[in-house]
């Protein structure tokens, strides 16, 4: 720290003994080493609460780490349950391309039969296959 020698500690003894005398020499000595170890348990202080903030931060930092993989997981979780739902969906309809497409007629005559003439803006639903399920759901991600 300050790299002193004994000879150089022996001079500042000698000093110290010419300046102040040798009846108040006993407690210069000992009000300076009360005033060093105030100073050194300051700095201990100090040292102490920069790291317990640090620590803070670390876990904060983990905190938020282990959030976004939470989310993540549950934006995968629920990614799954829509394809789970589409691929039971697709499980329901029928088979062969032509039945598909005129069930799918059916539906769209039957669904218009019913739509009310005054709201011409009401959209036809119509069944989606698999690949219009996952790009819909990949753009919306």
């Amino acid at each position: 720290m300050l790299d002193i020698g004994f000879a150089e500690l022996l001079v500042i003894s000698a000093v110290a003994l010419f300046v102040v005398g040798p009846e108040r020499l006993p407690s210069a000595i000992r009000s300076i080493s009360l005033w060093l170890g105030r100073v050194r348990r300051g700095f201990e202080e100090i040292k102490s609460d920069v790291n317990r903030e640090l620590h803070n931060e670390e876990v904060m930092r983990a905190l938020k780490e282990s959030r976004d993989e939470v989310q993540d997981l549950t934006d995968v979780s629920s990614a799954l349950s829509l394809t789970e739902n589409s691929e039971k969906s697709d499980t329901s309809l029928p088979e062969n391309a032509a039945d598909s497409n005129a069930s799918e007629l059916e539906s769209n005559t039957h669904l218009s039969s019913q739509t009310d003439a005054d709201d011409p803006t009401e959209e036809i639903a119509t069944v989606e296959s698999p690949a219009e399920v996952e790009s819909t759901f990949e753009k919306g991600a």
